[in-house]
C-alpha cells in the first residue's frame, strides 16, 4: 500500500473496490469517501451535484476548503466539518448531524458519517452519505435562524434526553414561560427541570449554563424527539 504525507503524518492509500464504486454510482443518494487527512477520494454524481460540481472528477482529490461551493464559504463550516471527520476517524464510531445552511442550500439534510476500513480492518478513512429531509417540521421547534450543524448524537451523558429537550429552547434565548408552553409543561414543572439541570452543570443562571453547554457541544445537540414528533407531551411529574 502506498502512503502520502499530510501535515507530517503518513496517510495510507485507500483502495476502493470497483464493485463498491459501481454500486454507489447507481444510487441517487449522495455518497463520499475521504482518507485520513479528510481529502475526498470518491464521490458519486449526486454528491457532486450537491457541491455544485459538474462531475465527481472536478472535486475528487480536494479538501473542502478547495471546493468552490457556497456551503464552504459560510464562516465556520469547513472547520466544523473537519472536526466531525476527525471525530469519526479517532473514535471509529458513526456520527450524524442535521445540517442547516439556508444561505447555501435550499433544504436541510442529515449527514451520516462512519469509519471506512481496509481488508485488514484498519481504519483508513471516513465514509459518509446525506439524507434529504422531505418531511421537515423543525421550524415548529427552532426559534428564528439557527444554521449550521446540529448534532444528532448526544455529546455525553451529563443530561438526560428529556433534560436536553427542556433546555433546548432556553439555550436559543426563549423565556421560561414560552419554552414551557412549547413543551406543554406548566411553568412550575419547567422550572423544576431547569433547577435540576443547573445542579448537574454546577451553575446558577442561564448565561453560565450556556457557557457550560458550549464547552461540551450541548448547544448544538438536537433532541431526537424534535425530528419525529409533531408535538411534545409531558405529564407534570418529573421522572
Amino acid at each position: 500500500m502506498n502512503n502520502d504525507k499530510h501535515n507530517g503524518v503518513m496517510v495510507p492509500e485507500v483502495n476502493i473496490p470497483n464493485t463498491m464504486r459501481y454500486a454507489f454510482d447507481q444510487l441517487k443518494t449522495p455518497y463520499g469517501i475521504r482518507d485520513l487527512s479528510a481529502r475526498l477520494i470518491y464521490c458519486n454524481q449526486p454528491a457532486a451535484d450537491l457541491l455544485g460540481a459538474k462531475s465527481p472528477n472536478d472535486i475528487i482529490g480536494k479538501y473542502d476548503r478547495e471546493i468552490d461551493n457556497a456551503l464552504f464559504s459560510v464562516e465556520g463550516v469547513v472547520e466544523e466539518f473537519d472536526a466531525q471527520y476527525k471525530r469519526v476517524i479517532s473514535t471509529q464510531e458513526p456520527f450524524s448531524t442535521l445540517e442547516l445552511h439556508p444561505h447555501a442550500l435550499d433544504y436541510p439534510y442529515i449527514f451520516k458519517k462512519m469509519p471506512f476500513y481496509n481488508n485488514n480492518h484498519e481504519c483508513v478513512g471516513m465514509f459518509g452519505y446525506n439524507i434529504e429531509l422531505t418531511v421537515y417540521s423543525l421550524n415548529d421547534y427552532v426559534k428564528g435562524h439557527m444554521p449550521g450543524s446540529l448534532l444528532l448524537n448526544k455529546p455525553d451523558d451529563t443530561f438526560t434526553e428529556r433534560e436536553c429537550e427542556v433546555m433546548f429552547y432556553r439555550l436559543q434565548g426563549l423565556k421560561s414561560k414560552e419554552a414551557a408552553e412549547r413543551l406543554n409543561l406548566s411553568l412550575n414543572t419547567f422550572n423544576n427541570y431547569m433547577q435540576r439541570i443547573y445542579i448537574k452543570a454546577k451553575v446558577t443562571e442561564i448565561a453560565e449554563l450556556r457557557e457550560f453547554c458550549e464547552k461540551r457541544n450541548f448547544n448544538h445537540y438536537l433532541p431526537k424527539r424534535f425530528l419525529t414528533k409533531e408535538s411534545i407531551n409531558y405529564s407534570d411529574s418529573i421522572t
